[in-house]
């Protein structure tokens, strides 16, 4: 099939870079006026980083190209291309470090004209130099609609891909393939039978050769033999659902991050056996909240399991385009799942984020993409990648940064007859103070734990001051707004 590689100067924006021995930090903005939104990134063992985003014009958002960009360990941009095909969209879907150097990418093709059909799914390698290579298409019967592409590459090179399929009606069908490193069609199945619905969408291959599949809607644990046919299923713990993110710690235990039953509180396990539940480790972060939801693509990566680093959106909902402030959210967790420290990230725009990843050096990078309702009108996101250190810190940032760091937020902002204050929970015990733009105090309130609300009924609308600090160094300040 014929394809364009174009290398793009882009326009970005690189905000704070701090090296300090081996915890480099720093914040990247890449921001242009095409609309980006972040698919994968990959950090290598000596801090170089590759990332894949989504490209369309404001003009034409329905013509999709893939973004491949390659930086260094401190945050610069290195080089940057456009793939992209004459006669379909093209999604990178993920991107893996391959066992010589190279990078095997998965990628989903689309019909530009009819949205979803007419799909297939693309397997390339890449060197170091951002050279493609070795292009390999699969393509879905004609009357097959993709609704969803997950891959991932096995300690063998083999690649898993799966997600879901419709055919000609609303029920997502769930379908599998595995290739080898040359990308030969190893074996494949799509599940059409009635009653079988969901998306596969984190796998794994046992060591009995048997797979481990994740079955999203369902929120089950499949296992599927060599043939791919289903041979035991377990419903996941604690009602767990959403977008998960899941790392193995040995052959037969890993840990899965995800959204609880409630509906949007961030949740995690430690579980010993792959469908067998039996005396799992479970964490519920944010037991009160409806709306943190856990990274999309994966939120839960460490390279020692001591130090777990786990991500969500605050405040996050269905959508690119939202008009309303949210952030990062980071914390770390030790292997039994107690909770470090805990840090925001934003407030300034709408934040989704899509990726977090465990670094050598003992910190995480964080990706996703911001949506800048304050400054446009446009349906145009941009790509955010955050650097932090073992303390979830970016260390030497300039004074006006793009993105603040929190360890308290105080929402709706503007409100009415109430504030939330959230807190992290290394912060034990609070101090909330009010005061008007006299400097005069109006309320205060004292807390316990991480969450608060404070009743602002009395109060006349207007422009306040808010400051919120503990005794063992929480200090966040700024302003409130009664409508």
């Amino acid at each position: 099939m014929k394809h364009f590689i174009i290398p793009i100067a882009l326009f970005f924006m690189f905000l704070g870079t701090n090296l300090c021995s081996q915890n480099t930090t720093f914040e990247y903005l890449l921001a242009s006026p095409l609309d980006e939104y972040f698919t994968d990134i990959v950090v290598l063992e000596d801090g170089t980083i590759y990332f894949t985003a989504r490209l369309s014009s404001v003009q034409n958002p329905n013509r999709i190209s893939a973004l491949i960009a390659k930086m260094d360990r401190s945050g610069n941009l290195i080089d940057s291309l456009v793939f992209t095909l004459p006669d379909k969209n093209v999604y990178i879907n993920h991107l893996f470090q391959g066992e010589y150097g190279e990078f095997n990418i998965v990628a989903s093709l689309y019909d530009t004209t009819d949205l979803f059909k007419k799909a297939g799914i693309a397997l390339y390698n890449m060197t170091e130099q951002l050279s493609l290579y070795n292009e390999r298409i699969f393509y879905f019967p004609p009357d097959y609609y993709l609704s969803a592409i997950f891959a991932n590459r096995e300690e063998d090179g083999n690649i898993l891909v799966g997600g879901a399929v419709r055919i000609n009606t609303s029920t997502h069908h769930p379908f599998i393939y595995e290739f080898n490193s040359d990308f030969d069609s190893l074996k494949a199945k799509v599940f059409t039978e009635n009653g079988n619905y969901g998306i596969f969408s984190k796998f794994e291959k046992l060591s009995n050769n048997n797979y481990w599949v994740i079955k999203m809607l369902q929120q089950r644990y499949e296992i599927l033999d060599t043939s791919f046919n289903i041979i035991s299923n377990q419903r996941i713990p604690n009602q767990l659902n959403g977008n998960f993110g899941v790392k193995w710690d040995t052959d037969t235990s890993f840990y899965l991050l995800g959204a609880d039953g409630s509906g949007g509180n961030l949740a995690y396990i430690h579980q010993f056996h792959p469908t067998d539940t039996t005396g799992h480790l479970y964490k519920n972060w944010r037991e009160t909240d409806t709306v943190d939801f856990p990274a999309l693509w994966n939120g839960l990566d460490f390279q020692n399991k001591d130090s777990i680093f786990i991500g969500g959106t605050r405040n996050m909902w269905i959508g690119y385009y939202n008009p309303w402030p949210s952030w990062f959210v980071v914390l770390q967790t030790d292997s039994l799942l107690n909770i470090r420290w805990e840090r925001f990230y934003g407030g300034d725009a709408y934040y989704k984020m899509g990726k977090v990843v465990a670094t050598h050096d003992g910190g995480c990078l964080v990706a996703g993409t911001r949506y800048d309702y304050l400054n446009t009108t446009e349906q145009e996101t941009d790509i955010i990648i955050l650097k932090l250190n073992s303390e979830g810190l970016i260390l030497g940032n300039p004074e006006n940064p793009g993105i603040k760091m929190h360890e308290a937020i105080v929402y709706p902002n503007p409100g009415n007859e109430e504030i939330k204050v959230r807190i992290a929970v290394q912060h034990k015990h609070s101090l909330f103070e009010l005061f008007d733009l006299k400097g005069r105090l109006v309320l205060k309130e004292n807390f316990t734990g991480t969450e608060g609300t404070v009743n602002t009924t009395f109060l006349p609308s207007g422009t306040y001051l808010y400051k919120i600090t503990s005794n063992d160094g929480l200090f966040e300040s700024g302003k409130w707004v009664k409508q």
